[in-house]
């Protein structure tokens, strides 16, 4: 399942991400960033707010080879959609499987959880998956100790990451509105692994969004460069994308990437915009 997740401080604090296997957060319009989060089997939490797919979404899905669930698109979104072939579920096509909470106002209010995924599940019947997720590895000799660093999403949305030692994972702080906390628990999300991955982003001429928006598109296919966080540490690495599943990433000796158990967070960031290391 991939589930398309908001990031606007009216968002916040979200729910689920926590559970997912890989969140993905790339650059939408105005510069604010989208979640996509990737679930092997429906989860037993609430996740959203949900909101709408964009062109990343759509690479997204044909490489995972998953169902979307989503707010809606633009017509020219949807009809790369429907051309994908691919199930992918509105709030209108899902059946009440997408609902709306009355503790947030719209259009922050969409969500999903567990039960309704499951639900929708059996009313479709998803691409076989024949590609695995990253095998967990422990941390090789080297690397650059890092106790902070922040990722130039995009000019408005730079997110910073700190070492927790005592959780042993990442933990993120917003710039405007600080600690990134799951909704439900009230704990901070923690990333296991934090990879930043250098894309080729580009300006769509195309629509986007319901108001109007040309669209942001990210190059997930080829090969590039990458940081790869994990362990308290920052190692630098090189990307290429399969045909299917989630990218590859190796060390400058052609060894796997080290990543560490629990979730993956992938951010898509443009080439040359590595992430910086925050000291002290």
């Amino acid at each position: 399942m991939i589930v398309q997740v908001e990031n606007s401080d009216a968002g916040r604090p979200q729910s689920g991400l926590q559970q997912a296997t890989i969140v993905y957060e790339y650059v939408a319009e105005g510069g604010i960033s989208r979640f996509s989060a990737i679930y092997p089997v429906p989860p037993a939490v609430t996740v959203g707010p949900v909101r709408s797919a964009r062109l990343a979404t759509i690479s997204l899905l044909r490489l995972y080879q998953g169902v979307l669930m989503y707010s809606g698109g633009s017509e020219y979104i949807n009809g790369l959609l429907d051309a994908s072939n691919l199930p992918h579920f509105d709030e209108d096509s899902a059946g009440g499987d997408l609902f709306r909470v009355n503790s947030r106002p719209a259009p922050h209010n969409l969500y999903t959880d567990g039960v309704h995924l499951h639900d929708l599940l059996t009313r479709v019947h998803p691409p076989t998956v024949s590609y695995a997720f990253p095998v967990i590895s422990a941390a090789p000799s080297g690397g650059t100790a890092a106790q902070a660093f922040t990722v130039p999403v995009s000019n408005f949305e730079q997110p910073t990451w700190s070492w927790d030692q005592t959780r042993f994972a990442w933990t993120r702080i917003e710039p405007d509105t600080g600690p990134f906390v799951d909704s439900q628990s009230g704990q901070p999300v923690q990333a296991a692994t934090v990879i930043v991955q250098q894309v080729q982003v580009t300006y769509s001429a195309q629509v986007v969004d319901v108001n109007g928006v040309h669209g942001v598109d990210h190059q997930l296919t080829g090969s590039g460069a990458a940081q790869v966080f994990v362990y308290g540490h920052e190692y630098n690495a090189t990307w290429t994308q399969p045909d299917a599943g989630p990218p590859q990433f190796k060390l400058a000796n052609g060894r796997p990437a080290p990543m560490a158990p629990g979730l993956l967070w992938i951010e898509l960031v443009p080439t040359g915009s590595p992430a910086a290391l925050v000291s002290g």
